[in-house]
C-alpha cells in the first residue's frame, strides 16, 4: 500500500463483524483463571493484556501503525514526546556517553541532555549537523548522534542520510526527531537513522487534543524502551491512543495542506516590509534548499518562521491584530498557530544562546493550518501592516 492508504489502516487487522473504528479499552486490570496462562501473557509468549501499564489494545494498535507508516519492527508509545525522547536515549545509551546534538536543537530535548543526563554522567556536545565536515570532527567517540528531520524553530534541514553514513562508519547509533515531517513527508529509518521519535501531540494527532509520544526502530531496542518506560511509569493512556491513532486517519490529507499553506504563506511573508527574514526549507533562498528538495520531495509540513523587525514589542502588536491565527505554545493542530519561541519552546536558553542559533526577539514560529490558504495569508498581511 502507498503511504497515504497506510495511513487510514495500519495498526489493525479487521475481521468478520469486527468495529470498524476501534473500541476504547480502559480497562487498568484484565482477569485471569490460570496461572500459567497469565504467566505465558506476561512472558509475551502468548497474546494478551493483564496490566494496563504493561500492554493495552490501543496502546498497541497505535504503536503498531506508527511503526508500520515508518517502516520499522516495533514501537513504543509514551506519555508525551519527552518521555518518548527519554526512553530512546537510555535504550540506546544506557550507561553515560557523549550525545551529539544538532545545534538547533529543540530547548525542551536541550534542556533534558543539559539539566537531566549530564547530571547524570552524559556529555553534550550540540554541533551543526548541516556541516558535514563537524559531524565528521565530532563523532569518534560519540555513543549516539541525535537530529531533527526539520529544526526547531529555524527550520532547517541536515542531510540525514549523509549523516546516518558517517554515524554508521563509526557505529554510532542515530536518533531521529521526525516530528514536524511526519512519515508522509519523511521517513528517517529508510535513510539509515536507528530509531525515530515523534511528539504525536504535533501532527500525528493533529488537533491539539492529546498529549503523547512514539518511538520506532528495530524490535531489541524497542524491547528495551517498552521495558524502561513501563518500569518508569510513562506509557500512553488508552484514550489518548486512541485519539492519536485516529488523527493517523487523515494525516495524509492535513500534510499534503500544510505543506500547500505554508509554502504559500512563506513566499508572502517575503513581501512585507515588516518582515527581516523568513525560515522555510523549500524557499529558493533557504540554506538547506538543495537538501531538503532531496529529502523533502513532497513538501515539508506546516511549519515556519519569521523575523519581524521591532522585536518583542512588534510580535505584541501582530498577536494583538489576529483574526483568524492565535499564539499558542504547541503547533501540528489544524488551525494555524504562531508561538514566540524566547519565552516557550526556547525560554530555557540563555539570551546569547538564542542568539547564536539566529533566535531573536523578532522571531516568531508559525504552525500554519488547514484553512484556506488566501484567509491565513490576508490575516498575517493585516496583522502586520503599517
Amino acid at each position: 500500500m502507498k503511504p497515504a492508504s497506510r495511513a487510514v489502516h495500519a495498526g489493525r487487522d479487521l475481521g468478520a463483524r469486527s468495529p470498524l473504528a476501534p473500541d476504547l479499552s480502559t480497562a487498568a486490570v484484565h482477569v485471569f483463571t490460570d496461572l500459567d496462562d497469565y504467566d505465558a501473557v506476561a512472558r509475551g509468549e502468548r497474546p494478551g493484556y493483564y496490566y494496563g501499564r504493561n500492554s493495552n489494545s490501543n496502546r498497541e494498535m497505535l504503536e503498531r501503525a506508527v511503526a508500520e507508516l515508518e517502516g520499522a519492527e516495533a514501537g513504543v508509545a509514551t506519555a508525551s514526546g519527552m518521555a518518548a525522547l527519554h526512553a530512546a536515549i537510555l535504550a540506546l545509551v544506557p550507561k553515560p556517553a557523549t550525545i551529539i546534538a544538532t545545534r538547533e536543537l529543540y530547548g525542551g530535548t536541550a534542556a533534558l541532555l543539559r539539566q537531566d543526563l549530564e547530571p547524570a554522567g552524559y556529555e553534550a556536545q550540540f554541533v551543526d549537523l548541516t556541516d558535514l565536515d563537524a559531524v565528521r570532527r565530532a563523532i569518534p567517540g560519540a555513543g549516539l548522534v541525535i537530529a531533527e528531520t526539520i529544526t526547531n524553530p529555524l527550520c532547517r534541514v541536515p542531510d540525514l542520510e549523509a549523516i546516518a553514513a558517517i554515524a554508521r562508519e563509526r557505529g554510532v547509533p542515530f536518533l531521529v526527531d521526525n516530528t514536524f515531517a511526519s512519515p508522509l513527508l519523511c521517513r528517517p529509518l529508510e535513510l539509515g537513522a536507528t530509531v525515530v521519535m515523534h511528539s504525536a501531540t504535533k501532527y500525528l494527532g493533529g488537533h491539539s487534543d492529546l498529549v503523547a509520544g512514539v518511538i520506532v526502530g528495530d524490535a531489541e531496542t524497542m524491547g528495551r524502551a517498552r521495558a524502561r518506560s513501563a518500569r518508569t511509569g510513562t506509557p500512553l493512556g488508552p484514550f489518548d491512543s486512541w485519539l492519536s491513532l485516529r488523527g493517523l486517519r487523515t494525516l495524509d490529507v492535513r500534510m499534503r495542506r500544510h505543506s500547500e499553506n505554508s509554502l504559500a504563506l512563506g513566499r508572502a511573508m517575503r513581501s512585507v516590509p515588516a518582515v527581516a527574514r523568513v525560515h522555510h526549507p523549500l524557499l529558493e533562498d533557504s540554506p538547506s534548499y538543495e537538501v531538503a528538495s532531496r529529502l523533502l520531495p513532497n513538501g515539508s509540513g506546516g511549519m515556519m518562521a519569521f523575523d519581524l523587525e521591532g522585536g518583542r514589542a512588534a510580535v505584541q502588536r501582530m498577536i494583538k491584530r489576529f483574526s483568524l491565527a492565535t499564539f499558542a505554545a504547541s503547533l501540528g493542530g489544524v488551525e494555524t498557530t504562531i508561538s514566540y519561541p524566547e519565552i516557550t519552546s526556547h525560554r530555557s536558553m540563555s539570551p546569547a544562546e538564542r542568539a547564536e542559533l539566529g533566535v531573536g526577539a523578532g522571531t516568531v514560529r508559525v504552525s500554519v493550518g488547514i484553512e484556506d490558504g488566501a484567509d491565513i495569508i490576508a490575516d498575517f498581511t493585516n496583522a502586520l501592516a503599517s
